[in-house]
């Protein structure tokens, strides 16, 4: 029986050359004489809309649901997804921070992307992530990456905000935007009061929040390694959080944590769980793979063991 690929594409990707890539994605594909359908984004949040609709219609069946664009685009596609068993889930990163295609070791080169798609023979079973969120938890959202409270909340929404983004993608500087953002941010972010239990130990109570970071896989905001060590297939959650300390000792952990060694000093820890609670005296950002969630006070993530079948 013929595999039929369905294809959701933001060709607004990489600053508009996502149009490009896509045309020489589809002529492989019409080479290959690949049963496929293509489904191209019109506007932000159309990705879930699509995947919602498409897993909705082929409900009784298992699809091959294919992601072009970046990690936003993936995000609001599992979103979308109404039953994770039926979909066979592929992506192929051409935005400028490719936490995923990174943490998923998949290739730069779309065309080579498309390849291990079209090859796959056994599926990659990777974990997801589940924030939570409202006072009575009632409101969620998956992710892959990551999601986050705090600095790193605020920085997503000002690099989507600025447009320095779209600027430094010209000129191939895009992770800059978020390095340039967190200097900025730094100096501005209230320190907050809280408190974060995880799975069912103790709550534990943590002075002058800053961020905190949940991490599905090992890096975020285009590359830092937020949590060096986290897998997406162990069935656990990475929670990096920095509380505690002065600004010039947090910019100098920030520097620390580009080149990966953040963790050897006093004001930044980091645990493994299956889930925890977040809860802040005051709202602060929060994002989910760079999505803006608005300004939570009690937040709760858990991981969703193995729940996306990646065609890898």
């Amino acid at each position: 029986m013929t595999m039929t690929y369905y294809f959701i594409v933001n060709v607004a990707s990489r600053t508009g050359k996502g149009r490009k890539i896509w045309n020489r994605l589809e002529a492989e594909l019409k080479r290959q004489k690949t049963d496929y359908r293509a489904y191209l984004t019109k506007y932000q949040g159309h990705a879930g809309e699509l995947a919602e609709k498409l897993t909705g219609k082929h409900r009784e069946q298992v699809i091959s649901l294919v992601v072009v664009g970046g990690d936003g685009t993936a995000n609001e596609a599992i979103n979308g997804i109404r039953d994770f068993e039926k979909v066979r889930f592929g992506y192929i990163p051409i935005g400028s921070g490719n936490d995923l295609g990174r943490g998923l070791g998949l290739p730069k080169d779309p065309l080579a992307a498309l390849k291990v798609i079209l090859e796959s023979k056994e599926l990659y079973l990777m974990d997801l992530g589940r924030v939570s969120w409202g006072s009575k938890l009632e409101k969620s959202a998956y992710f892959n990456i990551s999601s986050g409270i705090g600095m790193d909340a605020e920085v997503c929404r000002r690099v989507n905000a600025a447009g320095m983004k779209a600027f430094l993608n010209k000129l191939h500087l895009g992770k800059m935007s978020y390095f340039v953002q967190t200097v900025l941010t730094l100096a501005e972010m209230p320190k907050v009061l809280g408190s974060i239990q995880f799975e069912d130990k103790e709550k534990k109570r943590i002075g002058g929040v800053i961020c905190a970071a949940v991490m599905n896989h090992r890096c975020e905001g285009g590359g830092l390694p937020m949590a060096p060590k986290a897998s997406d297939q162990d069935g656990k959650l990475s929670v990096c959080y920095i509380h505690g300390v002065k600004r010039l000792r947090a910019l100098f952990l920030l520097l620390m944590l580009v080149k990966g060694k953040h963790l050897e000093f006093r004001g930044i820890e980091l645990e493994e769980c299956a889930f925890c609670t977040l809860c802040l005296k005051e709202p602060l950002p929060a994002h989910a793979d760079g999505e803006d969630l608005g300004d939570l006070v009690r937040v709760k993530y858990e991981c969703l063991p193995g729940a996306l079948k990646i065609m890898r």
